[in-house]
C-alpha cells in the first residue's frame, strides 16, 4: 500500500514541475477575500447538481471556507462543530464508531462523492485538509444511498455526511502551501500543507495534489510522544474527448497518536480524583492508522440529454490500538475493577461499484433531471478487539481465540429518482429497492421510497416538504445461538419548511421534522440476545442563515432542537443536547489603515444532557453542562504592511475564556474535553 502511494505521488509531484512556472497566473493577496458559507449548488446528497434553496430536502453545507477556519484534527472535530450532529468520542468500542448522530438518529455513515463509504475508523480520522466542502442530508437516507444492513451499526435514519473531494481542475494552474502552528497551556500543534494543481496537454490533462503534515501534544498528554498525522491526496482528470472523462483519486493517511479513553463525568465536572487532563493509558499505548480510499470512474456524454457514468471505489482502514480508561466502576475499590482495558488490531474495508445515467428530459411544460443507477457494495470488518474491567492493568497480556471477530454485508442496489421543474413548482420523487445478504448467509429484501415538494411562492420565498422511507435488515444482532434477526427496521421522516432571501446573497432557512423508527434491535433483559421490538421518535427544529449581508459581511448560524422518546420502553430524556449552536461572522473592513483586513468570530453552544450507561438513563447527578465556546481571528494580506505581496498571514484565539467543557462522550465514564485556550498563527501562499 505504501509502494503504490509512493509511486503514484512520485509521479504527479514530477507532472506537476513539469509546466514552466513561468506559465503560472501571476498572484498578487492585496486583500483577503470574505469568508463564504453557502455555495449556488450541491451534487452529491441527492446524486443532482441544483440550488440547495430549491430542493425540498434539507441540505446543510459546509464550504471551504467553514473547514478552514474550524482547523479540526480529523472529520470528528469538524462536524462535532455542527448544531445537531454528535459522536460517541474518540472511542472505537461504540458500535457506531466512525458514524454519526444527526435529528437524535445514530449510525450515520461518511461517504465520498455520495457512493464509497468511509471504512471503519475512517469516519473519525480522515484528515479534512482535501475537502472541497462536506453536504449534510437531512432524514432517512436509504431512498438514494441505501439502507445499511446493520452489523451493530449504521442505520442513517437521521441523515447523511457526504464529503466532496478536492479533484483535478482543467485549465487552472495554481500552488497553494500553509504553515501554521497552536500553542496553549501543555498543548501544540503544527501543520505544513498545500494544495497543488496543474492543467497539462493542452488541458486535457489536469493532476492535483492537497497534502498535509500535522505533529502535536494535547493537553491530556503533553508528555507523551507527539500525535504524528500525514496525509496526501492526489487526482487526475483526463479528457479524452469534450464527450468522455476520465478521472482517477486517491487519499492515504497514517496517523500515530497517544491512546485515550477520556475521563469520567459527574454532576457536569472530573469525578473526584479525575482532572479534565487526566489520561489513564500508559505511554507506550497508542493508536496507530493506517487509511486508504481509491477511486476512479469513466463519464460519457451520449448527446445533450443523456450522460452515462462508471465508477468504482475502495476503501481501506487498518487500526491498531490499546487503551486504559476508567470503568463503569470508576472511583470504586479494587473489588469493583475501576478500570477497563481495550485493545483491537482490526482491518475494516469497503468496496463500491455503480453504473450511472442521468438524463435531461422534457415532457410538456416540465422538466426533468431523472437519474437511474445501479450498484453494489460490500463491508467487511475482520480482526481481534476485546475490552473487560480490571483492578489494574496486566501488561502480559494476549490475544485470545474468541477475541477473533469477522463480519461482512453485501448490498445489491437499483435507484430510480426524478427531479422535476415546472414554473414555480420543484418536485422531488425517487425509489431505491436493496437486495442484504450477511457473512452467516442471511438475505433481506429493502424498498426505500421518498417524495418532496418545493413551491417558489417568489423570488424570495420558498415553502418546501417531504416524506421519506428507509428499511433495512438488522443483520448482526442474534436473536438466540447462531440465530441472525433478519427482520428489517424502518424510519419514516416528515418535514415541513420555508427559505426566505431578504437579499440575493442571504438565505434564512427553517424546518420542522419528526422521524419515526421501528422495528430494531430491542436488548432482551437478562440476556445477550435481541428482538425487533425497538420503536422510538425524534422530533425537531432547525433553523440556519447562510450568506453574504454585504460585501464585507458574511454569516454562518445554525440552530438545532431535538426532542428523543423511546416508545417502546418509555423512557424520555436529552441523550445529546437538545439546543445547540454554532454562528460565525467574518468581516472585512473597508476603509482606514486596517482597509481589507479581516476579522471573524465564532460562537459555539450545546446545552446540558444526560450521560448514560449502555445508553440508559443513570440518574440527575450524571450529566454533562452546557458550554460556551467564543474564537476571534484576524487574517490580512502582508503586502500591505511591506511584506510579501503572495502571502496571508491569520491570528486565531480558540476558547477565548478558557472554557472547561465536554466535546463528546460514549458512557458517562468516557467523556472527553475539548481543548483549553490556545493561540494559532497562519500562513498561507498562493502561486
Amino acid at each position: 500500500m505504501r509502494r503504490c502511494t509512493i509511486g503514484m505521488l512520485g509521479a504527479m509531484l514530477i507532472l506537476a514541475q513539469a509546466e514552466p512556472m513561468g506559465e503560472l497566473e501571476e498572484t498578487v493577496i492585496e486583500a483577503v477575500p470574505l469568508s463564504k458559507y453557502h455555495v449556488e449548488s450541491v451534487s452529491t446528497a441527492l446524486l443532482l447538481d441544483v440550488p440547495p434553496e430549491e430542493l425540498p430536502v434539507t441540505i446543510d453545507v459546509l464550504t471551504d471556507d467553514y473547514i478552514k477556519e474550524a482547523n479540526p484534527h480529523d472529520l470528528h472535530d469538524l462536524l462535532r462543530t455542527v448544531p445537531g450532529i454528535y459522536t460517541g468520542g474518540k472511542t472505537f468500542l461504540d458500535r457506531t464508531s466512525g458514524q454519526y448522530t444527526i435529528r437524535g438518529m445514530s449510525g450515520s455513515e461518511a461517504t465520498i462523492d455520495g457512493s464509497l463509504g468511509l471504512a471503519g475508523p475512517m469516519g473519525t480520522f480522515m484528515d479534512t485538509s482535501a475537502l472541497e466542502r462536506v453536504e449534510l442530508a437531512k432524514g432517512p437516507v436509504g431512498s438514494t444511498q441505501g439502507g445499511a444492513g446493520s452489523t451493530l451499526g449504521a442505520y442513517g435514519a437521521g441523515g447523511s455526511v457526504n464529503l466532496v473531494m478536492k479533484s483535478a481542475r482543467l485549465h487552472e494552474n495554481f500552488s497553494d502551501y500553509h504553515l501554521q502552528t497552536n500553542f496553549g497551556s501543555d498543548m501544540q500543534r503544527y501543520q505544513l500543507g498545500g494544495d497543488i494543481n496543474r492543467s497539462l496537454l493542452d488541458d486535457r490533462l489536469a493532476i492535483r495534489l492537497p497534502f498535509n503534515f500535522d505533529i502535536g501534544q494535547s493537553f491530556w498528554a503533553s508528555d507523551y510522544p507527539a500525535r504524528e498525522s500525514y496525509f496526501f491526496a492526489p487526482s487526475i482528470t483526463y479528457a479524452v474527448r469534450d464527450d468522455l472523462r476520465l478521472g482517477m483519486s486517491m487519499s492515504y493517511q497514517y496517523l500515530d497518536q497517544p491512546g485515550y479513553q477520556g475521563i469520567p463525568i459527574y454532576q457536569g465536572k472530573p469525578l473526584p480524583g479525575f482532572d479534565w487532563d487526566s489520561n489513564l493509558s500508559t505511554e507506550d499505548m497508542r493508536d496507530r492508522y493506517h487509511g486508504l480510499t481509491l477511486q476512479a470512474y469513466v463519464e460519457y456524454d451520449a448527446n445533450d440529454r443523456w450522460q452515462y457514468k462508471l465508477g468504482a471505489g475502495i476503501s481501506r482502514a487498518s487500526l491498531d490500538f490499546e487503551h486504559l480508561g476508567s470503568s463503569a466502576y470508576a472511583g470504586g475499590s479494587y473489588d469493583q475493577k475501576p478500570l477497563e482495558h481495550q485493545a483491537g488490531d482490526s482491518v475494516y474495508q469497503q468496496n463500491n461499484i455503480y453504473a450511472r445515467a442521468n438524463a435531461m428530459l422534457s415532457s410538456g411544460n416540465v422538466d426533468h433531471q431523472v437519474l437511474m443507477q445501479a450498484d453494489f457494495n460490500r463491508k467487511v470488518r475482520k480482526g481481534y478487539s476485546f475490552f473487560t474491567s480490571v483492578p489494574e492493568y496486566d501488561p502480559g497480556w494476549s490475544w485470545r481465540e474468541d477475541d477473533y471477530q469477522y463480519t461482512r454485508t453485501d448490498r445489491l442496489g437499483f435507484l430510480v429518482q426524478d427531479y422535476m421543474s415546472w414554473n414555480k413548482w420543484r418536485a422531488l420523487a425517487g425509489i431505491r429497492y436493496d437486495y442484504h445478504k450477511s457473512h452467516l448467509g442471511n438475505t433481506a429484501n429493502s424498498f426505500s421510497p421518498r417524495g418532496g415538494l418545493s413551491y417558489l411562492a417568489s423570488d424570495r420565498v420558498i415553502l418546501f416538504g417531504n416524506i421519506s422511507l428507509t428499511e433495512s435488515p438488522n443483520f448482526g444482532y442474534m436473536s438466540g445461538v447462531d440465530e441472525e434477526l433478519t427482520d428489517s427496521w424502518r424510519a419514516v421522516q416528515y418535514e415541513a419548511g420555508m427559505r426566505y432571501s431578504p437579499i440575493e446573497s442571504l438565505w434564512f432557512s427553517g424546518s420542522v421534522y419528526q422521524i419515526d423508527q421501528r422495528g430494531f434491535a430491542l436488548a432482551i433483559p437478562d440476556s445477550n440476545y435481541y428482538e425487533t421490538e425497538g420503536e422510538v421518535r425524534s422530533q425537531g427544529l432547525e433553523l440556519s442563515v447562510t450568506g453574504e449581508i454585504s460585501d464585507d459581511l458574511s454569516v454562518y448560524a445554525a440552530y438545532a432542537y431535538n426532542d428523543y422518546r423511546n416508545l417502546s420502553t418509555g423512557s424520555h430524556f436529552d441523550r445529546h443536547p437538545p439546543h445547540s449552536f454554532t454562528g460565525r461572522l467574518s468581516y472585512r473592513i473597508p476603509a482606514g489603515y486596517l482597509q481589507d483586513v479581516l476579522l471573524g468570530v465564532s460562537y459555539r453552544y450545546r446545552d446540558q444532557y444526560s450521560t448514560t450507561h449502555r445508553a440508559e438513563y443513570i440518574s440527575e447527578d450524571h450529566f454533562v453542562k452546557a458550554s460556551h465556546v467564543f474564537d476571534a481571528s484576524m487574517s490580512m494580506a502582508l503586502s500591505k504592511f511591506g511584506g510579501s505581496d503572495k502571502a496571508e498571514l491569520t491570528f486565531r484565539l480558540n476558547n477565548i475564556f478558557n472554557e472547561r467543557y465536554i466535546e463528546s462522550n460514549r458512557h458517562y465514564y468516557q467523556a472527553f474535553p475539548g481543548d483549553p485556550r490556545n493561540f494559532e498563527i497562519a500562513i498561507r501562499t498562493s502561486f
